[in-house]
């Protein structure tokens, strides 16, 4: 192959990667808008009509186009390699509101899940839509592996504490069917999957994410079924020479095991 051949292959894997990824991270959002957009009509439809329902799946539908739209946006900036703007984030208020938009799939799953969120989180350095993106991939992978579970409870917890050397953790622990003979690592591969559906770009995209945040992401097993997978970001620290800064560039724990309650809930 000559060289210019190897770089035209380059460059048509980086786009068939990061049109995976746009594919990927917007499709929630636009069946969200399909979702409330049928709901609005059926509203009108009925006699006499449902007319403040039908307003408030409205809005709703365009709370997801504006969220398709921030994704495509950060999206742009991750893969332009540009800086993405840092703000301080209440990654608590976050979650809540990641939590709100997939109750409905968690649900349809029959997935239980229980939030122990840590009073008193110091605001972490971050991009708000990026991290909410990041938190919906992990929900949605808890959900992915307990599809076939049938006996025992499809349980999810998910999590939030303060970490060592000024950094705020966030886990979410399965019940599921756990890695497999790949292991934890393989699952953040570009285009790994072990489902028939899947594209395996959501974690791919979820680690950069966080990396660019000067954070980490990582997997383990479960003492009993399951996995457990967790980010680690800097908390928010102001520069009086920008406005946007990250907080300490220092490692987190290597780990996230659960304690022995969580263990046994």
């Amino acid at each position: 192959m000559t060289r210019a051949e190897l770089a035209d292959v380059t460059r048509l894997t980086s786009l068939a990667a990061l049109t995976a990824s746009i594919a990927h991270e917007v499709n929630q959002p636009l069946a969200g808008i399909i979702t409330n957009a049928s709901t609005c009509l059926r509203m009108l439809a009925a006699d006499p009509p449902n007319v403040e329902g039908a307003r408030e799946t409205a809005r709703r539908a365009i709370r997801d186009g504006n969220r398709a739209a921030d994704v495509i946006t950060r999206l742009r900036a991750l893969f332009s390699k540009r800086a993405a703007a840092i703000e301080p984030i209440d990654l608590n208020e976050a979650t809540a509101e990641v939590v709100a938009l997939l109750s409905g799939d968690l649900q349809r799953n029959r997935a239980i899940l229980r939030t122990k969120l840590a009073d008193g989180l110091p605001r972490v350095g971050g991009n708000r839509v990026q991290l909410q993106q990041v938190i919906m991939n992990l929900l949605r992978n808890a959900v992915d592996a307990m599809t076939d579970v049938d006996d025992r409870a499809r349980s999810i917890l998910l999590k939030t504490e303060p970490d060592q050397d000024g950094h705020v953790r966030l886990s979410v622990q399965d019940a599921g069917v756990g890695f497999g003979p790949a292991g934890p690592d393989r699952i953040f591969d570009a285009f790994y999957t072990t489902k028939s559906d899947g594209m395996g770009i959501g974690l791919y995209v979820s680690r950069s994410i966080i990396e660019n945040f000067n954070g980490r992401l990582w997997a383990q097993g479960n003492d009993g079924p399951g996995a457990t997978l967790c980010f680690s970001i800097p908390e928010y620290v102001p520069d009086p020479a920008t406005t946007d800064h990250i907080g300490p560039r220092r490692a987190p724990v290597s780990g996230c095991r659960p304690t022995r309650d969580e263990a046994r809930s």
